[in-house]
């Protein structure tokens, strides 16, 4: 220590200060190349730019109008409806028919960000226009063969009245000539056909049944079921659904405060458009779509490198999503649970419509025992979220959803009775995201694929600048201590009076050469 006390005794004031600032500036730089190695300032800035707040890209997003999901239709044709009917046939033969997309479009009505509580407010408005292009025909000109839902689903409710209703039900239906399998053009079934039993059902009972037309996305995309969601806006729960309208649950499927359930309340529910980031493979993610009628349990499945650089997380619906159990009891309604399906008619005035995957996929085959045509494969009727778990952002999403007409002992009609305690296959969709924009990609190349090499780059070269620094610092200590070391000079005590100086005499120097240090007093001075 004193010797390294005595090194810095040597520097001059200027070299301390040299030294000082060497040093400074190099332990800066080698502490900034360790917070680059550390952190990534790419993500952390792209993090900053996707929050929720006024004026951000987000809230930008949202405050207008824009293209949502592709949404692709298959309509199942009944191919040997007569022979059925009449009993000749004792399963139900169908075939695929689509697809014929529509195109969504998203706006979020009375948008407003309570940046006090984090909390987004906004009231989805879902509406669809045709893609000719992505279809096979156009719906108006293609006709198919179809279950009339009306018909099948009153006569399922009927199975269960006294004899008496179950009569004058017959009259009436006879009276109105209507029959358990219609021909329609694609339009009418998707967007609504006009039943006898329908308009009656509008006049008699329009507390029930307040529509004068059927048709299967004009149900599930009906302007009138207005609702307002309430999501999450910090990073921490980023678009996690904390009420509809103003609840907490699913009031359709049972909710109430005293009445609750994993089944029917948000935890860990997610609209779907944006999620929070730095997800991590355990992390519970559930979905939430008024279109959807319930909420759908996502899992992880694995993680993918995406051509354009993320590392992505691939979910699929889970395998418990249509099961029966103690979490999805409250999707069975009034009756027993199906294994691969969900009561949907909470959200369809009643009738005994049931959700599922495309082609009754997962279900128990014996559902769809009395149906020939049904062809279920994962990878045409199965489901892939892909996100990107640093950013929280959706990068695909692909996955079907399928409407079937579930029919009780309806043998009391004799133009029903064919379809007594049958599933019935109506049409499924296949919900697709479009693929990302051209400048979207670029940026996540930037982000991942540019980012790390520039940044690798900065601290290489912060850390050589570090060492540089050092080393001139090392140079600068060793040269001082180099110099102090070979000094000729000696250490005297001064006298108080007299000061010593050094006399050398001006002779050649042999071995034995001496000096004599002799105060000034004592020096012959020359004659004047």
């Amino acid at each position: 220590m004193k010797s390294g006390k005595k090194n810095l005794d040597n520097l001059s004031k200027s070299n301390r200060w040299k030294l000082l600032t060497l040093m400074t500036v190099g332990f800066t730089l080698l502490t900034t190349s360790i917070i680059l190695a550390v952190i990534d300032p790419g993500l952390i800035l792209a993090r900053y730019n996707l929050r929720m707040g006024k004026g951000t890209v987000l809230y930008d997003l949202l405050s207008k109008e824009m293209a949502g999901a592709l949404v692709e239709t298959y309509i199942f044709n009944i191919t040997n409806a007569e022979r059925f009917m009449s009993g000749e046939d004792y399963k139900l033969k169908v075939e695929e028919i689509g697809p014929f997309t529509y195109q969504e479009y998203r706006a979020h009505d009375d948008l407003f960000l309570d940046e006090d509580t984090e909390t987004l407010r906004y009231s989805p408005r879902l509406s669809t226009r045709f893609v000719p292009e992505l279809s096979i025909a156009d719906p108006m000109d293609v006709n198919v063969t179809v279950p009339n839902i009306p018909l099948l689903a009153m006569a399922s409710k009927m199975g269960t009245y006294p004899a008496w209703t179950q009569m004058g039900f017959n009259i009436l239906a006879n009276r109105l000539d209507s029959r358990p399998v219609v021909t329609l053009r694609t339009h009418d079934f998707l967007w609504g056909y006009k039943d006898p039993l329908i308009a009656l059902g509008n006049t008699l009972m329009p507390g029930w049944i307040n529509f004068e037309k059927l048709g299967m996305l004009d149900r599930l995309y009906d302007k009138k079921a207005e609702y307002t969601l309430e999501v999450g806006a910090s990073d921490a729960d980023k678009f996690k659904i904390k009420t509809v309208n103003g609840e907490n649950g699913l009031s359709m499927r049972g909710y109430d405060p005293s009445i609750r359930s994993y089944c029917n309340t948000f935890t860990n529910t997610y609209e779907g458009l944006v999620y929070p980031p730095q997800l991590t493979p355990d992390f519970p993610i559930r979905i939430y779509r008024n279109v959807f009628c319930r909420i759908m349990e996502l899992e992880y499945t694995e993680t993918r490198d995406m051509e354009f650089g993320p590392k992505a997380y691939v979910y699929r619906i889970s395998n418990t999503t249509f099961m029966p159990g103690p979490d999805n009891e409250c999707l069975c309604g009034n009756r027993d649970c199906f294994n691969g399906m969900s009561d949907l008619s909470p959200c369809f005035y009643g009738f005994q419509v049931y959700l599922s995957q495309g082609h009754l996929l997962g279900a128990d085959p014996k559902i769809y025992e009395r149906v020939e045509g049904l062809h279920p494969d994962f990878k045409k009727h199965g489901s892939e979220f892909v996100v990107d778990p640093n950013l929280g952002i959706v990068l695909a999403t692909n996955f079907t959803l399928q409407l079937n007409v579930v029919v009780d002992d309806v043998s009391f009609n004799y133009r029903t009775k064919a379809f007594s305690n049958t599933v019935i296959p109506a049409f499924y969709f296949k919900i697709i995201q479009p693929q990302l924009p051209d400048e979207t990609k670029a940026m996540f190349r930037t982000l991942y694929l540019v980012t790390p090499y520039v940044c690798l780059g900065i601290e290489v070269f912060l850390v050589t600048v570090a060492l540089v620094l050092f080393a001139f610092s090392a140079r600068l200590v060793y040269w001082s201590w180099l110099c102090g070391r070979n000094s000729m000079g000696f250490e005297v005590t001064k006298d108080e009076k007299e000061t010593p100086v050094y006399v050398e005499p001006l002779i050649e120097r042999d071995a034995n050469f001496t000096v004599e240090l002799i105060p000034k007093s004592q020096i012959a001075k020359p004659d004047s």
